[in-house]
């Protein structure tokens, strides 16, 4: 299993970057390649909640299915993928900095399938591409257009 971490600070506050992080449907605007993200389970985002995620990898189309594994108010975001070609959890935690909030993002995965076949490469990418979405959400954030 590969793991990767990112690091960011944004200038905003901590109530300001959870409420953009936990906001499922709203994932694509700051994730290159993801066209579509919801919670498909009833009522709010909690623990347990189940989540679907629609996007292209590599050329390739992908729909992962994923539950919440982790949610505390303003510090902490996580969710792990029950099937699709990754095995990947992520986990979020958010600390108040004097800068704004850090977000340290942390990837632990493993590839399935066709991505298995190439998957230092697929390493490389996804980290790159998680680097790319919290540049994205840290730009985002800070102009206020989310």
């Amino acid at each position: 299993m590969d793991e990767f971490t990112i690091v960011t600070v944004i200038s905003r506050p901590i109530e300001d970057v959870f409420a953009v992080l936990v906001d499922v449907d709203r994932t694509p605007l700051w994730m290159p390649g993801l066209s579509e993200a919801c919670i498909t389970s009833d009522g709010p985002l909690e623990m347990g909640s189940a989540l679907s995620y629609r996007g292209t990898f590599l050329g390739r189309h992908y729909e992962s299915r994923a539950v919440c594994t982790g949610l505390t108010e303003n510090k902490h975001f996580a969710t792990k993928m029950t099937n699709g070609p990754f095995y990947l959890e992520t986990d979020a935690v958010l600390e108040p900095v004097a800068e704004g909030t850090r977000v340290t993002t942390t990837c632990r995965g493993e590839s399935r399938g066709f991505f298995k076949l190439a998957e230092p490469l697929v390493v490389r990418l996804s980290k790159k591409l998680w680097e790319t979405a919290a540049e994205n959400l840290r730009e985002l954030l800070e102009d206020r257009a989310l």
